[in-house]
């Protein structure tokens, strides 16, 4: 099979897909009532078959057209207050930009982490690790950002040495600048919203305002740590037991033969094959990523998509909720693609 044929097929499912994604919304909305009574629009379900159907239309035409409504802050509401999709594209910058960086970080331990458990089993530093391993995998997101606070966080135990860094929020309103005007880069009417990238910390960087982008980058390192650890163990069981499989197979024998090194064997010979339980996996991770970033931002009070999802929710405000459940799951479905498309590509089984 050709790529773009396999490409095709897979795009092909993506349309009822994501209609039985909204269908699935529409109704849950369907028994609460109105999803948002501050959008306009949004009609009001009857237990009529045309009436209902004309509904779930209107629903999907809001919801695929970004009419996605209007948020006001009240008394008994945070300070969320504007259209939905200027809201959801602030926060899901916030939360891509700590995704971005606890990615890195990940990827950098699981690798050379994930081969040396995987060539070294019978070493007790190695069951050690791999111990630690099994834990960060079974511990939920919010259960390690708990603990981090605790162990790490500002204020929490008075004394701790190691309590430096803080536990809520994305920064300090004492780092933004002083003054009556703002930069130009630099919006706090409510939200806080940065140009070019809405991500606080590289846009600090990239005006050259060195105090802020400290201070963001000291309320990123809890909230990334959480997602690191889970993603670390993940990953780095996932590679062990691609190089446990592939180190006992008849090419890593010859090599051997050869005169080529273990780690010349393990890196070039091996590592190609260990990536693919990552790549046949890599959907469900993502999945695991986006739950645990709503729980982290939650615990951390982190204003990023995750905390704007719980908030709305708390407050009855029903529509953002739903926008925001279709496209993480918009996410989901065209990360998976991508992905298998590049397992398509580095695994000639599939193709043949």
């Amino acid at each position: 099979m050709k790529t773009w044929t396999y490409l095709l097929n897979r795009l092909v499912s993506v349309p009822p897909t994501i209609l039985m994604i909204l269908y699935f919304i529409f109704i849950i909305f369907s028994a609460i009532g109105n999803p948002n009574s501050f959008s306009t629009g949004i009609p009001t379900f009857s237990d009529s078959l045309s009436s209902y159907l004309t509904a779930f239309g209107r629903f999907v035409l809001e919801v695929l057209t970004g009419n996605w409504g209007y948020i006001t802050a009240t008394r008994n509401t945070p300070t969320y207050s504007g259209y939905v999709s200027t809201l959801v594209e602030i926060y899901f910058f916030s939360t891509l930009e700590v995704i971005l960086i606890a990615a890195l970080i990940a990827l950098g331990i699981s690798f050379p982490l994930g081969r040396y458990l995987g060539t070294h089993h019978t070493y007790k530093l190695a069951k050690v690790l791999r111990s630690i391993t099994v834990i960060g995998y079974l511990t939920p997101a919010y259960v390690v950002a708990l603990v981090l606070q605790v162990l790490l966080g500002k204020g929490v135990i008075p004394g701790n040495p190691l309590a430096v860094f803080p536990i809520t929020g994305a920064y300090d309103f004492t780092a933004l600048p002083a003054g009556p005007s703002k930069p130009a880069w630099l919006s706090t009417n409510g939200v806080l919203v940065t140009s070019p990238t809405h991500m606080l910390f590289f846009d600090s960087l990239i005006h050259g305002d060195y105090v802020l982008a400290f201070n963001s980058l000291e309320h990123l390192v809890l909230p990334v740590v959480t997602l690191v650890i889970g993603i670390t163990a993940i990953v780095t069981s996932l590679l062990e037991s691609g190089y446990t499989d592939n180190m006992g197979m008849e090419y890593v024998k010859s090599a051997r033969s050869r005169g080529v090194s273990e780690r010349q064997i393990a890196i070039r010979h091996v590592r190609p094959n260990a990536i693919m339980p990552v790549l046949a996996s890599a959907t469900i991770m993502v999945a695991f990523l986006i739950s645990n970033v709503v729980m982290m931002e939650y615990v951390f009070a982190y204003p990023g998509i995750g905390l704007f999802l719980i908030t709305t929710m708390q407050f009855g405000q029903y529509f953002p909720t739903a926008v925001i459940i279709f496209l993480l799951g918009l996410i989901i479905i065209f990360m998976g693609i991508a992905i298998d498309l590049l397992h398509f590509v580095k695994n000639p089984l599939i193709r043949y």
